[in-house]
Parts: C-alpha cells; structure tokens; sequence
C-alpha cells in the first residue's frame, strides 16, 4: 500500500508553513543577492584603483624618461666608490689524465 514516510521527507501541507518558508526563501535569495553585489563592488574597486596606480606610475616613469631625454633634469650619477682588490694568484695546470668533458665523454 502506502510506504510510510517519516516528517523530514515529507512536503508540508500546511499553506501557512508554505508560504512562510516561501518568505524565508526570498529574503535568503534577496541577501545572497545583496551580498554578492557588494563583494563584486568592493573587488571592482579594488581593481579599479590598482589600474589608475599602475597607470599613474607607468605615466610617471615615462614622463621621467622623456625629460631626461631632452636634457631638461641632468642625470645625477650615484657617487661610488672606486678601489683596489689586492690579492694573489696561483696558475693551476690541468691534469695530464683527465677524462676529455663534452658529448659522450665521461662527465
């Protein structure tokens, strides 16, 4: 005959239960919405702000090059400063018996 169904599976048959869960449902839907506008707003934003940085700077670097191009801003080296490295050396000759190195040879 009839399986017998247990209240979890059942569908609610009560119109009030229904229509009260439909409400649920749309407010839940309504938020979820809300929710993902402002997240994509905030990221867009994001986005937005970070190309006008990149763009003000790529614009900055360019404008720099062109002037000194020109010669309008002379080029101010780095002071460095310049030495000697004292040492010694030692000439070490190559073994008489090593392997020849290359393709095929013994590495």
């Amino acid at each position: 005959m009839n399986p017998r169904v247990s209240t979890a599976e059942a569908p609610a048959r009560n119109p009030i239960a229904r229509s009260l869960a439909l409400a649920v449902l749309a407010v839940a839907l309504v938020v979820a919405a809300i929710m993902g506008a402002v997240v994509f707003a905030v990221l867009l934003g994001l986005f937005v702000v970070g190309y006008l940085v990149s763009l003000a700077h790529a614009w900055w670097r360019l404008f720099r090059a062109q002037r000194a191009a020109r010669g309008g801003e002379p080029q101010a080296m780095p002071a460095t400063k310049t030495g000697y490295i004292e040492g010694e050396y030692e000439v070490v000759e190559a073994a008489v018996d090593a392997a020849p190195r290359g393709p095929g040879g013994a590495a």
